[in-house]
């Protein structure tokens, strides 16, 4: 009777380890989806901002007659650079197209440019809600990971602190 009970017991230690490793387990996964679906969201947002920017740099030529604006910006497409390095030449390029509207006023009557800054400003918005997305879930996982026992959980399964998507570094990790 003696032996039945303790095996009883390790029975239910051994349970209890299990759920709270599937349970820790399981928030984290979710997590990790989501900011995955975010990079993702961001990473299609880019490529379409860096299409706009083609096409903006094709009607700043038609319209002004000048040169070639935006050829460095354009340029990246065949670079391998992560999301962040892409995010911030495109944010470069989006200034220089505000200073191309300031110094050409015929751009702001193209009804085409305007049709294409509108879109950019569209992609900009989809752009700050996944980085807010993303960084949303990073803390959240972030914080998971670093309190017991899900922080044994993140161990064996791999799960690392995330880094923010941001130009700033943070106590949590380094910039993405």
């Amino acid at each position: 009777m003696n032996i039945y009970l303790v095996l009883l017991i390790i029975f239910a230690i051994i349970a209890i380890v299990a759920l709270i490793y599937f349970s820790g387990f399981n928030k984290l996964k979710k997590y990790k989806e989501k900011m995955d679906k975010a990079e993702s969201l961001i990473d299609t947002n880019l490529n379409k901002k860096l299409d706009l920017i083609i096409n903006i740099n094709s009607e700043v030529k038609k319209v002004t007659g000048k040169k070639d604006y935006l050829k460095e910006y354009i340029s990246i497409r065949d670079l391998i650079i992560q999301n962040i390095e892409k995010d911030l030449k495109l944010e470069e390029a989006e200034k220089l197209i505000n200073d191309l509207m300031t110094d050409f006023i015929e751009l702001n009557n193209d009804v085409e440019f305007n049709n294409l800054i509108k879109n950019l400003r569209d992609i900009d918005e989809i752009l700050v809600s996944a980085k807010n997305m993303f960084n949303q879930n990073a803390v959240l996982s972030n914080q998971l990971i670093k309190t017991f026992p899900n922080n044994i959980v993140a161990k064996i399964s791999k799960f690392r602190i995330r880094s923010f998507y941001s130009n700033n570094k943070t106590d949590d990790g380094e910039t993405f």
